[in-house]
């Protein structure tokens, strides 16, 4: 059968699959409650049963949501791991969502045509059910070209902890596996699907002040008449963290950048080409914005972008936050702040560093809580993972991006990084609004993506069974 045949299969099956996709992602399945998640995990585990595989419910706590796991042989020499999440962001503010957002409504929406509305549809449910779909199409007409390790994670949302103890516990296993896919909605704005050779990591933390130097720390709210007096832990926490960063909030913290690691060749050229069709007012207008901080030629504001780590505060929190007045000193501050970490700079030595920077300065008080966090991750464009994922835009008539890295954070350190596993995949589709209000993803989009996952698997057999036949 040829991938045009497949490709057709899917075409006659579309009503069944996305009949079958709109009932997963009504099923909720939220990260922070919970809400969903048991049974989410038990619906995907349905889906891998029909693949022949033998799912595996794996939490590394018994307070950690359930990793769905499993192997499928399919008889090929070639074995790959698959990545997918089924959590998903809350739903906010109910009154913002002009339909439920696990209705898994469609409706029609400028210049798109049909669009699916609900929470985790783009980010990255839709995305997941697509993927599966397409594997089993490919299996029910003995056409899947790979065996497929299952690694499908429900909290991600949170940073995840059962996956890596999961990859920890089968190391030996999946450290032989010849490649790693994950598949996205990927195509931008303007119908252009974006690969991605790496991500960036992220260092999660909060900056806390509950005493000073001067005083210690108080029970209470004082009535800030005392200020004239009585030193205020939130200051303290202002001057912190604003020594983190200079006037154009460009990371300037003692020994930040001793380790970062400059773009190889490829990565330049890659930065060269893009560059020609990069757009600094266009990129900007896409979150709504006048113009970018950072100036520069479009190339130097791409390395900025993919190769310069960021110091960014997510919230601040102390006192009185509600309509009117209220005059107090409050007894305690706190700052949530992520850096985004490049190749080169490791999560301890980040944390390590931003607490030296604030003892030289005098912020001995100031204590930091940590988080569950994602090291920066990287492949090259050789592999044939990503080679299989340029070509399989190409056969599908999308002359694809490729980025050297993205500012966003995913656990595909645990491919290269930990098992030593080239990782790759893009996918057709599009979508918006990931963990905000009315999340959606183009319907055609939607069996664009499952075509697409097809050709993938099918072009890394082809790439990978040459380089084996050398």
């Amino acid at each position: 059968m040829s991938l045009h045949e497949l490709h057709k299969e899917i075409d006659r099956r579309w009503d069944k699959h996305l009949s079958e996709t709109r009932s997963i992602l009504r099923i909720p399945s939220v990260s922070q409650t919970g809400e969903g998640i048991q049974e989410s995990a038990e619906k995907l585990s349905e889906v891998l049963r029909r693949l022949g595989v033998k799912p595996k419910l794996f939490r590394a706590t018994k307070l950690s949501h359930p990793l769905v796991g499993g192997y499928l042989d399919a008889g090929a020499p070639l074995t790959c791991l698959f990545y997918g999440m089924y959590d998903v962001q809350p739903v906010g503010n109910l009154d913002e969502w002009e339909h439920p957002p696990f209705g898994a409504t469609i409706v029609k929406k400028k210049p798109y045509g049909e669009v699916l509305i609900n929470r985790g549809v783009y980010n990255s449910k839709g995305a997941l059910s697509g993927s599966l779909l397409a594997m089993e199409t490919m299996l029910d007409k003995g056409e899947m070209p790979v065996n497929i390790h299952f690694l499908i994670e429900g909290e991600e949302e949170q940073g995840g902890y059962s996956l890596p103890k999961y990859v920890e516990k089968n190391r030996a296993l999946f450290s032989k596996a010849d490649a790693a896919f994950s598949f996205d909605y990927s195509e931008n704005e303007r119908g252009i699907p974006v690969i991605a050779l790496g991500m960036k990591g992220c260092v999660y933390f909060d900056l806390i002040a509950d005493s000073t130097p001067t005083g210690g720390p108080m029970d209470s709210e004082i009535h800030s008449s005392e200020a004239v007096w009585v030193e205020s832990p939130v200051w303290r926490l202002v001057h912190a963290i604003t020594s983190l960063v200079d006037e154009n909030q460009r990371p300037v913290v003692d020994g930040l950048w001793d380790n970062v690691l400059p773009p190889s060749k490829d990565d330049l050229q890659l930065i060269e080409k893009l560059a020609k069709k990069f757009d600094p007012k266009d990129y900007a207008g896409t979150m709504g914005l006048k113009n970018l901080k950072a100036k520069g030629t479009p190339e130097e504001l791409l390395r900025k972008y993919c190769f310069e780590p960021s110091v960014n505060i997510d919230g601040l929190l102390a006192g009185f936050t509600e309509d009117g007045t209220k005059t107090v000193l409050p007894p305690k501050a706190m700052a949530k702040i992520d850096i985004r970490i490049v190749p080169g700079m490791t999560i301890e030595d980040t944390r390590k560093k931003v607490m030296e920077h604030l003892k030289k300065r005098g912020f001995r008080e100031i204590k930091m809580r940590n988080y569950i966090d994602y090291p920066w991750s990287k492949v090259s464009v050789r592999e044939d993972s990503i080679k299989a994922s340029i070509e399989a835009m190409k056969y599908h008539g999308k002359e694809p991006e490729v980025w050297p890295m993205t500012a966003g954070s995913a656990p595909f350190y645990l491919f290269d990084q930990y098992l030593k596993v080239p990782y790759g995949g893009a996918g057709l589709g599009q979508g918006g609004k990931a963990h905000a209000p009315n999340e959606y993803a183009v319907v055609k989009g939607m069996k664009d993506l499952e075509k697409s996952v097809v050709t993938t698997l099918w072009k890394y057999a082809e790439f990978a069974g040459k380089r084996m036949r050398k």
